[in-house]
């Protein structure tokens, strides 16, 4: 019996001290549950938790709003590659001319130039050649008198008419001493030889018996004056060439001087580009040259 009320007594004093310590107003806290967010009284000791890892939400890419500016929708600008930085688009005479303002050693129009020159002397040169000569062209361009009789032909009164000897007839070389004039009409052949035969390199027009339309022209045989005379115009030529040639050399030093002045080119790449600009002219007058000693070497 004793042992019994000992434990009774133990057990009546543990429920007092923790019925006392449960009532203590320092004991009591008011918390918040996370979760449902209602306020809980929590008796006796903190206990202290985790907090609970927030968790980042995230949105689908067909739920994101689009950005309002204009700028996030620009496209980035197109590199070129460095190949067609010198390309010019389009490709004109007005940016050709401003590049060979800073470019000296660009010899385009000198070139074309002196091509051209080259050109005109060739052609001049096969003109010369038959100075002197009588040739087709030369015949062709006789001025022939025609008599036009009026109004039986053309409603008109009786009037003389002067017509180019190409524009009324054909001229046809025949060899090397000889050519041949074929008339259209048989009316013509009198004003066609009368101007043939009035002309200043003593031609002797000749009918032919079995065509009455056909005029021969004898060519009288090259003479040491008329050989001199091809001379002089071939020489004329060259000297009219040679010149075409310094013209454009002269052009190119104003377009170096224009850099100079401006500054636009190192004083060193200036004199290079000159001296390779002298070479092509040299280049271009040994040219000239050749082709007009050719010429004369075939006059005899």
């Amino acid at each position: 019996m004793v042992k019994m009320s000992l434990r009774s007594r133990d057990a009546a004093q543990l429920l007092h001290q923790f019925l006392s310590f449960s009532q203590s107003p320092a004991n009591v806290r008011h918390t918040v549950c996370m979760q449902c967010r209602i306020h809980v009284h929590v008796r006796g000791p903190t206990l202290r938790f985790p907090a609970p890892a927030r968790q980042m939400s995230t949105t689908s890419a067909l739920l994101k709003k689009s950005s309002s500016s204009s700028k996030s929708s620009r496209k980035s600008p197109e590199v070129t590659s460095p190949k067609n930085r010198d390309t010019h688009i389009p490709d004109n005479a007005a940016t050709r001319n401003r590049d060979r303002e800073i470019d000296p050693y660009d010899f385009t129009e000198l070139n074309a130039g002196i091509a051209k020159a080259i050109a005109r002397l060739k052609d001049a040169l096969v003109k010369t050649r038959d100075a002197g000569r009588i040739t087709p062209e030369m015949i062709e361009s006789f001025p022939v008198e025609l008599n036009v009789k009026g109004a039986a032909a053309h409603g008109s009164k009786p009037h003389h008419e002067r017509q180019r000897l190409g524009d009324i007839a054909s001229v046809v070389q025949k060899g090397g001493r000889m050519v041949q004039v074929y008339c259209s009409e048989e009316a013509h052949v009198k004003p066609i030889s009368s101007a043939i035969q009035a002309s200043q390199h003593s031609l002797v027009p000749q009918h032919d018996t079995s065509n009455p339309l056909l005029i021969n022209v004898p060519v009288p045989p090259a003479t040491a004056e008329t050989r001199q005379q091809a001379k002089e115009e071939a020489k004329k030529v060259y000297d009219r060439a040679s010149q075409e040639v310094r013209n454009v050399r002269g052009d190119e030093q104003k377009r170096f001087r224009k850099m100079e002045l401006g500054k636009m080119v190192v004083v060193d790449e200036l004199r290079k580009a000159h001296k390779q600009m002298e070479d092509v002219v040299k280049k271009g007058q040994d040219e000239c040259k050749k082709i007009y000693e050719a010429a004369v070497k075939a006059l005899g």
